[in-house]
């Protein structure tokens, strides 16, 4: 009868040492600072994911602009020569305007540079 109180005792001093155990861990991790596990799969996702979100949406941008022009060139009427050269400046406004470069640095100031050149040429044109 003593030997299966002893076995008793030690279960139940195995199992509040446990909880107590537990308990310890549960309140390392709510305190600031404290030990918190690492997800390494999920973070490593989340890293890719949003690496390849800005080049996602940037194509896209240009995915739409290029349906809007066109479905802007559908809808539109074909035109007198005169007006043809109106659609025409109109829609290399829209495709090559500073404005809606998606580039930076460099290749941006060499495309504004290059749209200046040419829309001041297609000014000249059109006082012709």
């Amino acid at each position: 009868m003593v030997h299966v109180l002893g076995v008793l005792l030690a279960g139940v001093m195995l199992a509040l040492g446990w909880l107590l155990w537990r308990g310890v861990q549960a309140l390392r991790r709510l305190l600031p600072g404290g030990p918190r596990p690492l997800r390494a799969a999920p973070l490593r996702l989340a890293r890719h994911r949003l690496a390849h979100a800005d080049a996602r949406a940037a194509a896209l941008t240009a995915e739409v602009a290029r349906l809007r022009l066109a479905l802007r060139q559908v809808r539109q009427p074909v035109a007198a020569p005169r007006d043809r050269f109106a659609l025409a400046k109109r829609a290399f406004a829209l495709r090559f305007h500073p404005d809606r470069v998606v580039a930076r640095g460099l290749e941006r100031a060499v495309r504004v540079a290059m749209f200046k050149e040419h829309w001041a040429e297609l000014r000249r044109i059109e006082r012709e």
